[in-house]
Order: C-alpha cells, then sequence, then structure tokens
C-alpha cells in the first residue's frame, strides 16, 4: 500500500468526515507489542453517528483488524478519514509498524514524512496540556475524566478479560469527546471574538 496524495483536496471543506479513532496496544514498543483493539466511529459536529466499531484482536486477528482500518482510509492523505483522538501520532505509528511487519503496507522514511505532514487529524493532547496551564506532567486525559489508566489493558489482556478491554475502550471514548465537545465550543467562541475584534479594525 502506497499513499494516495491525489485526494488530499483542502479547499472543499465540504468533504470532511472526522471520525473519533484509537487503539489499544500489548505495550508502547510498536516492534514487539501488538494491536489489542482498534476503535473508530464517525462524528458530525463533534457528535458521534452510527455504530461504535471495534475491532478486537482476539476475535479477528492482528493482521484482519489492521487491513480493516487501512481499508477504511486512515493511512489515506484524504478528508475522507480525519481522526481525531488523543495521541493520535503514537496510535498510527503503532498502526504503521504493525501493519509494516504484517506486509500490508511498505513505506519508506519520505513516504511517513509526507503523510504526517499533510495529513488531516485533530489531536485533543497539545489542548490537554494548555489545560494544565502549559506544564507536560500531568497533562493526560485522567487528569481531567474519571477514565482509568491506560496502562490497566496490558494486564487485561494477558488474563484474558476482554469484556473489561471493551468497557476500557468505551470509557476512553466518552472522556475524549466530553472533552472535545467542551473544547471546540469554548475555541470557537474565542475564535468568533477575535474574528470580530479584526473586522472592528
Amino acid at each position: 500500500m502506497q499513499p494516495n496524495n491525489s485526494k488530499y483536496e483542502p479547499a472543499n471543506p465540504s468533504s470532511v468526515t472526522e471520525y473519533y479513532f484509537d487503539v489499544e496496544t500489548e505495550g508502547e514498543d510498536p516492534l514487539q507489542d501488538r494491536i489489542v483493539t482498534v476503535q473508530y466511529q464517525q462524528l458530525e459536529d463533534g457528535e458521534p453517528v452510527g455504530n461504535f466499531n471495534i475491532l478486537a484482536e482476539w476475535e479477528w486477528g492482528e493482521k484482519e483488524i489492521l487491513r480493516m482500518i487501512l481499508d477504511k482510509g486512515l493511512m489515506e492523505v484524504s478528508w475522507d478519514f480525519v481522526p481525531i483522538g488523543n495521541r493520535l501520532t503514537f496510535d498510527i505509528t503503532f498502526v504503521v509498524e504493525r501493519a509494516e511487519r504484517h506486509k500490508l503496507i511498505s513505506w519508506q522514511p519520505p513516504q511517513l514524512k509526507y503523510y504526517f505532514f499533510r495529513k488531516p487529524m485533530l489531536d485533543i493532547w497539545p489542548v490537554l496540556v494548555l489545560m494544565n496551564r502549559g506544564r507536560f506532567e500531568g497533562s493526560s486525559l485522567t487528569s481531567f475524566t474519571q477514565k482509568e489508566w491506560s496502562g490497566v489493558v496490558p494486564a487485561l489482556y494477558k488474563k484474558g478479560d476482554y469484556q473489561a478491554i471493551l468497557r476500557y475502550v468505551e470509557e476512553e471514548r466518552q472522556a475524549v469527546l466530553d472533552i472535545y465537545r467542551e473544547v471546540r465550543s469554548v475555541l470557537s467562541t474565542l475564535g468568533d471574538r477575535r474574528k470580530a475584534r479584526k473586522a472592528e479594525g
């Protein structure tokens, strides 16, 4: 699979399709740790629509869940699948490394750089840092929500407690979308005020 650059049309915002996107993994090293789940859901104006899709490794196998998310267009440089989530660089890097391991894609470093430079995405992590008064320490999602620490997933996977993983995945989706909606509202108001001030001269 090679990156499709022809679909990138920033002048056509009506074609934007946003998706909540996240992955859970066995650990933090994509060279040896597998992806446990891939989850996504379409959004409209920050609100979920349709089904919340959870692709589970224990049901489909890692290669197949990777194939399915690639078929959705995650790795296409286009507006057709605009991921929204927390720490997206981590998630997408994991997808790339594991997909290459399964020979589903074959990218050289320049292609990966191009992807991260041009792929439209919205990551709330920098906003969490700003919400933490600009401090990186203490800016995790768990600092602002009731979401459990993500480190529990590898232990749950090792025990085979898949239902607990599914509950965690749903909890994290709700936490991310709650923050996203609130931040979007606050920043939209700020943006409108700044634009009006500029128009007034």
